[in-house]
């Protein structure tokens, strides 16, 4: 313990499966959210940790794998053909299905206080996240963000320290399905997302309990890559609570793929 200040630490590590968990708890609990779901509207879209954030909230089983379009998996960019085409949504109390066909005209009629959680595929040490778009018309964060932004709408970005990348403004410049000559796996763009909440495992371990978190290792083997390590600082109890949250989600297993569908671009003498 820091007798000068009465804070103690402790450190850990979460694989991507326990810090998708861990990220999800946290947007569930953000006042914006509860305040969302108990009494105005919210839409949350397809992907693996927004999986995790219905979890928290509904309480039943995640859905996984059926709840991706677009994924990465087997070392590429690839699609879900069997992808459930919903969106989970909460109006007024009730949980219903969007179909994906309808919901930008849902959330062209959100107001001031309602919700709307994506998540992404980049974050950078700047706070800015960024989403791959596979669809040659930008997909659904295309779709979103003019809308989200125009009108300042509550954007929430779950989204884990696996993804970090030095900077998503360089990486957009640098991704495009029409730029990259060559590509294994279906070719994408990166729309930078500079202006929307982005909530990692440092903001939920703040959020959940109160600690300062530091992210300080990455990286494993046998079922931890893509881990990071976690140092948290705080009063006893903070860390204590921190501690157990780790511990709550530290098993959770990884999700497994299904069929996918990807079409590569390459050189012809390969």
């Amino acid at each position: 313990m820091n007798s000068a200040s009465g804070l103690v630490s402790g450190a850990f590590v979460l694989t991507p499966a326990a810090g998708k968990k861990l990220i999800g708890k946290a947007v569930a609990a953000l006042s914006e959210v509860r305040r969302a779901a108990a009494s105005g509207r919210m839409l949350i879209a397809n992907g693996t940790t927004t999986g995790y954030v219905i979890e928290a909230l509904t309480g039943r089983p995640a859905e996984r794998f059926e709840y991706c379009i677009g994924v990465v998996t087997q070392g590429k960019y690839v699609e879900n053909p069997a992808a459930e085409k919903s969106l989970f949504y909460w109006e007024n109390g009730g949980v219903s299905r969007v179909a994906f066909k309808d919901f930008l005209e849902t959330l062209r009629s959100f107001e001031r206080n309602d919700v709307f959680i994506k998540g992404a595929n980049a974050v950078d040490p700047f706070g800015f996240a960024g989403g791959l778009q596979t669809n040659p018309n930008g997909g659904s964060w295309a779709e979103a963000f003019g809308v989200a932004t125009a009108r300042g709408l509550h954007t929430i970005i779950p989204v884990g320290l696996e993804k970090l990348i030095p900077s998503v403004v360089e990486a957009a410049k640098k991704l495009g399905q029409l730029r990259v000559d060559y590509c294994i796996g279906n070719a994408a763009g990166l729309i930078p997302l500079t202006s929307f909440k982005v909530v990692t495992e440092i903001e939920a371990l703040e959020h959940l309990a109160g600690v300062r978190a530091t992210c300080v290792a990455a990286g494993g083997f046998g079922g931890s890559e893509g881990a990071r390590g976690f140092v948290v600082e705080g009063t006893e109890e903070q860390v204590k609570a921190a501690l157990a949250l780790a511990l709550e989600v530290g098993d959770e297993p990884a999700t497994a793929a299904g069929a996918v569908k990807w079409t590569s671009r390459l050189p012809e003498d390969m």
